[in-house]
């Protein structure tokens, strides 16, 4: 059933019941995805999975009868060590797809590239002005870890109702929001709707059903659990639907939880081992006649010439938990295609290492961008889509109104760097070589290095430097 059908229902339940039914269950409940991303919440900090540890504790009584002494049994804390692996994950991938800003190119043919470049200017501006480069990192880390988002965009209205600023919102289910995109036959998105919640001036939370297709947007409220309609349609200032949605099966860390689960385990294990045997305990055979003052130095135990005194220590060493350590971490971060770039890790490496052998160090993590870029390359590509078509439906531009021809065949492309360290020494004598042989120019050595803002002016300034240096005198 299509979009433009279902919102002609009269009833509105049956219209939040069409647009909603077919929602894909996600493999991680967001309950679940929540527990694992606060480390208060693992499973290590549960009492009922890891339980305290019961012992016997001495009363002071004795049997009355036997005269032996009575016991009675009591829990004791046992440690517990939480590690937000999870987070450390998905702060890694979205550092290395998205540390270095998307870049975009502008492909369309020479015929009309005057007016195809005017459009992709003011479609920057924009960008720009959404400061898009953080907007897409807060994108991808709600993406990595909550496995949907969505961005929202519309008009911002001047005092005449008419749309001035183009704007975008995030929208994900730990921002409050519940998504519902609806496709045609063919799979295409041909409307998307958002539940959420917001507080009226008494703090009451109210429920709202906003529903969008492509020129229009329907408000919907909730009253006395009836959804019932908030206002007529309103344009929105675009003819294509103006969400981009996002969506991946798992967070990152799904297919190694397993392996934290182990390392939280492990780590709270060895901490109880610790508990018991950092420090020293004394075993006495025969009697002590007297004990050292706490803290005193060289301290010094009395006893009789039958008494025994030893250490009670730990003789193996817990080298095999290490070991396990080890390779659980190396695990983690192996199978999720992330480097461990801790300190500990990076402090080892030299500062000489070239930069092959760091490209080396990092293909793991550029072939997971790669894979990264199947979801994003595409939607930001309907982003600069949708943008374009913003701009020629309802903004006029300082060079005149833009035709719809010009933003249906503009081809614009997303551009993504993965983060990757440098050897700054090692790429200026690239650069130079590449420069001296003839095979770049300089305006490309300059732009390749990245220390200008401006290559050209950059470059303009080099030639007249060195054309003042060719007719000062040498003293």
């Amino acid at each position: 059933m299509e979009i433009k059908d279902i919102i002609k229902l009269e009833d509105t339940s049956l219209i939040y019941k069409k647009l909603t039914a077919n929602k894909k269950e996600q493999i991680v409940s967001i309950e679940k995805i929540i527990a694992q991303l606060n480390p208060e919440k693992h499973d290590v900090m549960d009492p009922k999975i890891r339980k305290k540890k019961t012992v016997k504790v001495d009363t002071k009584k004795n049997d009355e009868i036997t005269g032996e002494k009575i016991y009675k049994e009591t829990k004791i804390e046992v440690c517990r060590v939480a590690v937000p692996l999870q987070k450390i994950l998905v702060e890694r991938t979205v550092g290395f797809t998205f540390g270095i800003p998307v870049e975009y190119s502008l492909k369309s043919k020479k015929k009309d590239q005057k007016k195809f470049q005017d459009l992709f200017d003011v479609m920057e501006d924009i960008m720009h002005d959404n400061k898009m480069h953080y907007f897409d990192r807060k994108l991808a880390r709600r993406v990595f870890s909550e496995c949907e988002a969505a961005e929202l965009w519309y008009f911002t209205l001047d005092d005449q109702g008419k749309p001035e600023e183009m704007k975008v919102k995030l929208l994900s289910p730990l921002l409050g929001d519940q998504l519902f995109p609806h496709r045609d036959q063919y799979g295409r998105m041909d409307g998307f709707a958002r539940k959420y919640y917001v507080n009226d001036y008494d703090g009451k939370r109210i429920g709202r059903f906003d529903v969008y297709d492509k020129r229009y947007v329907y408000r919907y409220v909730f009253k006395d659990g009836v959804m019932v309609k908030y206002n007529d349609p309103a344009l929105h200032g675009f003819t294509k639907v103006p969400v981009i949605h996002y969506t991946q099966e798992a967070p990152e860390w799904y297919d190694v939880q397993s392996a934290i689960d182990r390392v939280e385990t492990l780590i709270s294990n060895w901490g109880d081992t610790n508990d018991y045997f950092g420090s020293p305990s004394y075993f006495f055979k025969g009697k002590l006649k007297g004990f050292a003052e706490k803290g005193e130095q060289g301290r010094v135990y009395q006893g009789d010439e039958n008494t025994e005194m030893r250490v009670l220590s730990w003789n193996n060493s817990p080298t095999s938990m290490k070991d396990e350590l080890q390779n659980l971490l190396a695990i983690i971060f192996g199978y999720v295609q992330t480097p461990d770039i801790s300190f500990d890790v990076m402090k080892d490496i030299s500062n000489n290492t070239s930069g092959v052998a760091i490209r080396l160090m990092f293909t793991d993590a550029h072939m997971k961008v790669a894979t990264k870029e199947e979801l994003f390359g595409e939607m930001f590509t309907r982003r600069c889509n949708l943008i374009c078509n913003g701009i020629v439906t309802s903004l006029k531009t300082e060079g005149g109104l833009i035709s719809d021809s010009i933003a249906n065949t503009i081809k614009i492309e997303p551009v993504f760097t993965p983060y990757l360290p440098k050897n700054e020494k090692e790429e200026i004598e690239m650069i130079c070589t590449a420069v001296g042989s003839g095979i770049a120019s300089k305006k490309e050595g300059i732009e390749r290095l990245g220390w200008s803002g401006n290559a050209e002016e950059t470059l303009t300034q080099i030639l007249k430097e060195k054309a003042t240096d060719a007719v000062e005198p040498a003293y």
